[in-house]
């Protein structure tokens, strides 16, 4: 216990090459939160919306490229709630708008969709159709209670807002919601969805049962495309894809980069305390306890490193987010996330421990303590 606790005083010692270390580590990480969490923050999002809702299936145009130009009948839900399948389908209008420079997506929700139970009301009311109201999402609520706002307006017509919404997706919780009417008169798309929401009765919902009513629901309705609501989150986010493997890459750089980093700090402590080493072997330790004490040593540079980090990061993000206005998409502090990024974490610090703990238990005691 002394042994290590001078390991870890003498460490601090060094103060310039452990802060530029620390550092080192900290940018590190903080890199690929930013380059990995954006991608998978919109996907989870997504994810989250169908996966809480039930939702198995999506309906869209077809042979639409992008979600936000789709548009199909509204009162097809009528008709495709008749198919034996389907417990459920509500339609959705989607509208982007931009609320002092950011932008934030507008929800029009039938007003007894199925929709609804996936958040949870913890202000006011539901907005009324043909009242002119909406309510926001909680993040949304925050922002626009600093300035002590009441109103949105949307296309040159004042909203009231009504009621505040929690939701565990970020996408919803920088949303605005209203009744689906009142936003299709608004940006003049009367009749109009983006896509429609479709929930099958609980013994329908195996593979192949999904797959036959997405058959069916194509050809009852040639104009429109059908697809299972985990393939049309993949199929809209292939941008993120693509990015991902950007994303990826550059981060393994950047963990390389660390550990590296990393290792070089572990391999100059080793040569200041190679007598000191030398003379703990040549007391009978065992190799494995001085291959503990430099493992120790390194995650304790990598810990301070890490936490740091992992502040930045989401920081860093949030901020790019915010001042490039997409503040609805901004990575949540999910607890699979930062496994991964902890593990990233550990990894370079035994990498970093492993080249000098080699040199020294390859080394002659002997030969060193005789050459001090």
């Amino acid at each position: 216990m002394n042994i290590l606790y001078f390991l870890v005083k003498d460490i601090f010692q060094k103060k310039m090459r452990v802060f530029l270390t620390i550092c080192g580590v900290s940018i590190g990480v903080s890199v690929c939160i930013i380059m990995l969490g954006i991608g998978e923050s919109i996907k989870n999002s997504f994810k989250d919306i169908y996966g809480k809702r039930q939702i198995e299936i999506i309906i869209e145009e077809k042979d639409q490229l992008s979600i936000l130009l789709s548009r199909v009948d509204a009162h097809l839900t009528q008709e495709i709630q008749g198919i034996s399948a389907i417990e459920d389908a509500s339609a959705t209008l989607l509208y982007l708008h931009k609320i002092k420079g950011v932008a934030v997506p507008v929800f029009g929700w039938e007003e007894n969709s199925f929709l609804f139970d996936a958040v949870e009301l913890i202000h006011g009311r539901r907005p009324a159709l043909g009242k002119k109201e909406v309510m926001v999402g909680d993040s949304l609520a925050r922002s626009l209670g600093k300035e002590n706002e009441k109103e949105i307006k949307i296309k040159g017509v004042s909203f009231i807002v009504v009621g505040v919404f929690k939701s565990s997706s970020p996408f919803e919780q920088f949303a605005v919601l209203m009744p689906l009417a009142d936003l299709q008169k608004t940006i003049h798309e009367e009749g109009k969805a983006t896509f429609i929401n479709v929930k099958l009765k609980p013994q329908y919902r195996s593979e192949a049962m999904i797959e036959s009513t997405i058959k069916e629901i194509e050809r009852l309705f040639p104009t429109i495309a059908a697809m299972r609501a985990d393939a049309f989150v993949s199929e809209k986010t292939k941008f993120i894809v693509m990015g991902e493997q950007f994303s990826f890459l550059v981060s393994l750089i950047t963990v390389i980069a660390v550990a590296l980093g990393l290792a070089n700090t572990m391999v100059t402590s080793s040569f200041e305390k190679r007598k000191l080493l030398a003379i703990l072997l040549a007391l009978g330790w065992q190799k494995v306890e001085i291959a503990l004490l430099f493992i120790c040593e390194s995650l304790i540079v990598a810990f301070i490193g890490g936490a740091l980090g992992i502040l930045l990061g989401f920081k860093g993000t949030a901020y790019i987010f915010g001042i490039t206005g997409i503040n609805a998409l901004v990575p949540t502090l999910g607890i699979v996330f930062i496994l991964k990024i902890t593990g990233i974490i550990l990894g370079s610090a035994v990498f970093a421990a492993a080249v000098p703990t080699w040199i020294t238990l390859n080394s002659n005691p002997v030969e060193i303590i005789r050459s001090e």
